[in-house]
């Protein structure tokens, strides 16, 4: 299968699953806030927040080596996987022993701690569930960790709803959520078998490699959860569980909508960009630019519609005035969504090339710089605080990637896609405005044919994407040529 091809069939995979698991995680969000009261829902994110703060030191950065490993010696499989789950097992332990302890520094409520408590060992199964995804990744097998996540976001969802409308809260909802995460685990690795064959052998000669090779990695996800989460803790200690309540309002939408990055730069870039590396500079820029026009052509619809629809958006999902404060919190996480949609793109190159220690550095910086600010302003601003520092911290990301970047690696056309991207979506935007007060069904529905219109009109998309694709669906159904094989095969 082609380059272009399985990149489009995995692409297709993931967004199907993508769609019903952003869909069900919306649902069940709202459940969570309409049941639990921005009081109660605050809570529930602070546990969540709390536990994936520690997720850094169970992954350890061993799936991104985990996953170029692979992709470049498939017949190493097994040992990479077991090497790497045994690592994650024990650092677990580690964790979990961690977090609990810090519950009782931090002086939190007992249903609280239990809460956390449960929900930390959501942390196994995540690693787990990494673990089995990057090899899927690099045997460039999307089907079986896409249906994995569907499975769980479903439990997840139906197992919550009955429980919220039973009367149960926090506790019962972090048990949910540890249930979903071990069935994904338990189908993944029972599926693995169709994709690598896995022997039970621990290679102690690969341990440290793996440790030593994952340790870039490592800094920069400890400095990057730092970035992610710390901002929860703080507004629980420098405000209360209100204002994260608000704040976990606004930023689930942000984080559900961060799924098409994990698509395009994680489940599909990295693993051909890691090919490529060591095979082709010139393909290698190709397939970079085409990862970054796709999201951001993506990302700036998306980021223009949450600034428009913010308050209808909040009202449909969380309903009444309660949560109305997360409005404008959901607008200052709007152009942060698409500087990550950017950075995404951007950052899975520099790794894909070994210039890991690049982002290291950045995670570094980034820490620093949201930490300190986020201390300054947290107990005068609250959750938008921490909100408009997300966008800051991103745009920050963004200048440094932009910096270091492999300059023989950058593609002059993507400039144009961002320009025309942007001029679309302001069209789109003075629409949305026009039609203030509809429905939020019609007004997303009508925004998005504007967008896709306006964006025919400038010729968004380049052409010669447009016919790589073409080519590449003829080539599905069989109607390709033996010419269009080779023009595909000469630009990828």
């Amino acid at each position: 299968m082609s380059t272009l091809k399985r990149a489009l069939n995995n692409s297709a995979i993931l967004l199907v699953s993508q769609i019903i698991t952003w869909t069900t995680t919306i649902v069940l969000t709202a459940f969570l806030g309409r049941a639990l009261g921005a009081t109660g829902f605050g809570e529930f994110y602070l546990a969540v927040s709390f536990v994936l703060a520690f997720s850094v030191l169970v992954e350890f950065g061993l799936d991104q080596q985990l996953l170029r490993a692979v992709a470049r010696d498939r017949d190493r499989t097994s040992a990479y996987l077991v090497n790497s789950l045994a690592i994650k097992a024990t650092l677990w332990i580690v964790a979990a022993l961690l977090i609990l302890g810090l519950t009782e520094i931090l002086h939190y409520g007992g249903q609280l701690r239990l809460a956390i408590a449960i929900y930390s060992l959501i942390l196994l199964f995540n690693g787990i569930t990494a673990a089995l995804g990057a090899v899927y990744k690099a045997h460039e097998t999307t089907l079986y960790p896409a249906v994995g996540t569907i499975l769980e976001k479903l439990v997840n969802s139906v197992i919550a709803a009955f429980l919220l409308s039973r009367g149960h809260g926090v506790v019962a909802m972090a048990t949910v959520f540890v249930l979903g995460a071990a069935i994904n685990a338990l189908w993944q690795l029972a599926l693995l078998r169709r994709v690598a064959p896995l022997t039970l052998a621990l290679d102690r000669e690969m341990i440290g490699p793996l440790v030593k090779g994952a340790l870039p990695f490592l800094m920069y996800w400890v400095f990057g959860s730092i970035y992610f989460r710390i901002d929860v803790v703080l507004l629980s200690k420098l405000a209360d569980t209100a204002h994260v309540g608000w704040y976990g309002a606004a930023y689930r939408l942000f984080d559900t909508l961060g799924f098409l990055p994990g698509i395009v730069a994680g489940a599909v870039m990295f693993p051909i960009l890691s090919r490529l590396s060591v095979q082709s500079r010139d393909n290698l820029r190709l397939a970079a630019s085409k990862g970054l026009n796709v999201l951001l052509m993506a990302g700036i619809p998306i980021c223009a519609g949450l600034i428009v629809l913010a308050e209808p958006i909040i009202r449909l999902l969380y309903g009444g005035d309660e949560f109305l404060p997360a409005v404008p919190a959901l607008r200052w996480l709007a152009p942060a969504l698409l500087f990550l949609y950017i950075n995404s793109a951007l950052g899975v190159v520099i790794i894909s090339v070994n210039q890991e220690r690049k982002m290291t550095v950045l995670a570094g910086l980034t820490a620093v710089f949201n930490l300190g600010l986020n201390l300054l302003l947290i107990p005068h601003f609250q959750h938008l605080a921490a909100a408009a520092l997300t966008a800051a911290t991103e745009l920050f990301i963004l200048c440094y990637l932009l910096v270091v970047f492999p300059r023989d690696l950058w593609a002059r056309n993507s400039a144009e896609v961002l320009l025309k991207g942007l001029a679309a979506a302001g069209i789109m935007s003075l629409v949305l405005y026009g039609l203030r007060g509809q429905h939020l069904v019609l007004l997303v529905a009508v925004g998005g044919i504007v967008y896709v219109l306006s964006g025919l009109l400038l010729r968004l998309v380049p052409p010669e994407d447009l016919r790589l694709v073409r080519e590449a669906i003829a080539l599905r159904r069989g109607h390709g040529t033996v010419g269009a094989l080779r023009r595909e095969a000469a630009e990828l």
